[in-house]
This record gives C-alpha cells, sequence and structure tokens, in this order.
C-alpha cells in the first residue's frame, strides 16, 4: 500500500485485514521507536528484507527506499492517489483528534505513553501537498512491470476492497515471524470509536493514512 499521508491507505488496509486479508504490516510500526527514534539504517534494511520473504503479507507505507524490494515479492500494489488537498484536509484532522487524545486514529506503535502522537503536522502537509510531484513522480518508474491499482476516490477504494476481499482472493495461513508484530489496531481503533475485531469490516473511506 503507497499512497500519500492522509490518502486512506492505513484505513483501507485495516479494512482489507477485517475483510479475511493477508496479514497486516505497518511500516511505520517497525520504523519508529520511543521518543520517535529511527532505527540504524542496516537494521532497517534486514528488517524489510525479512518482512518481504514472509509467505503472506499486507505492508501498509512509502519509506521509498524500500520500494524496490516489496513492489519485486508483492503480488499486488495498490497506490493511493487522491487530491493533495483532500489529503491535507485529512491529516489536519487526524492530528487535531490525536492531539486532543482521540484513539480512533493509528499511531505507530513502538512510541512511547508521553511521546507526541504527532511529530510535525507542518512536515505532513508538506508531503501530502508534494507528493505527486515528488514521491509519486519517484515511485513512478520503481513501479514499472508490477500490477498497480490506483485509487483516487472513494468508490473506486470500495470497489478494490471487494475485490480482494473476494473469497478467491483470500491469503492462504501467515508463517510468521516473532520478531515481526503485525496490526494490531483493529483490537482496539475503529472510524466510529467503538471496539473493533478483524470480524467487522469498517469504512475505507476515511483520509487516516500516514
Amino acid at each position: 500500500m503507497l499512497g500519500s499521508p492522509g490518502s486512506g491507505k492505513t484505513t483501507f488496509c485495516h479494512a482489507l485485514a477485517a475483510a479475511g486479508g493477508p496479514p497486516l504490516y505497518h511500516l511505520d510500526d517497525l520504523y519508529w521507536g520511543r521518543g520517535w527514534r529511527r532505527p540504524v539504517p542496516a537494521e532497517w534494511e534486514a528488517t524489510v528484507a525479512r518482512l518481504t520473504r514472509l509467505r503472506t503479507w499486507t505492508v501498509d507505507g512509502n519509506f521509498i527506499d524500500t520500494v524496490p524490494v516489496r513492489v519485486a515479492a508483492a503480488d499486488v500494489v495498490v497506490l493511493f492517489d487522491r487530491h493533495p488537498l483532500l489529503c491535507a484536509a485529512a491529516l489536519v484532522g487526524r492530528s487535531a483528534r490525536l492531539r486532543r487524545g482521540d484513539r480512533t486514529d493509528y499511531l505507530p506503535h513502538g512510541l512511547a505513553p508521553d511521546d507526541p502522537p504527532v511529530r510535525s503536522v507542518r512536515a505532513l502537509l508538506r508531503k501530502a501537498l508534494g507528493f505527486r510531484r515528488r514521491e509519486l513522480r519517484r515511485m513512478a518508474p520503481l513501479l514499472a512491470g508490477a500490477d498497480v491499482r490506483v485509487v483516487r476516490t472513494r468508490r473506486a477504494a470500495s470497489a478494490l476492497l471487494a475485490e480482494l476481499s473476494a473469497p478467491n482472493r483470500r491469503a492462504p495461513a501467515a508463517d510468521g515471524d516473532p520478531g515481526l508484530p503485525p496490526c494490531r489496531c483493529p483490537e482496539t481503533l475503529s472510524p466510529r470509536g467503538e471496539p473493533m475485531t478483524h470480524g467487522t469490516r469498517p469504512r475505507a473511506d476515511r483520509g487516516t493514512g500516514t
């Protein structure tokens, strides 16, 4: 799953996991530590390599340096390319909710309880507003030859969710890696604020991706 911050890719990933899709891994969970600490580059490369060697997975996040190895191992690449202003508006709303303590939005699980929930709203907005002319332009040649599904609207997201959730697309049993924890968000988060399990299907149209 690739796309601008605020484009809705994380919400889509949660919906796909809830519908029986492959185990979900947020790159932000694996990257960020306490105090928004970054990993050593060599360790990060090894983590991504281990992740893509698993038999089945959905990976949520950009981290453009990881795109080549992920695309080479993926069956399908989903690219959320929603209008930059829609993404920016979603980010402002998400940041406001997080800063007032609302836990209906995703946060990297490696953060400490007292860490600020948003590193920099300004940096996120710059990424969202410049995604098409910067990150997407860099990604385009890396996606050549891959099965890329581009999502620009809520209707397209809903249709793709139905396609990827079809019984004949259900993932085989996961092999797992004890050092790579899959997503735990659906046990605690919901677009409506109530507890959610992988047995429920949330809406796939809110722009809460990171």
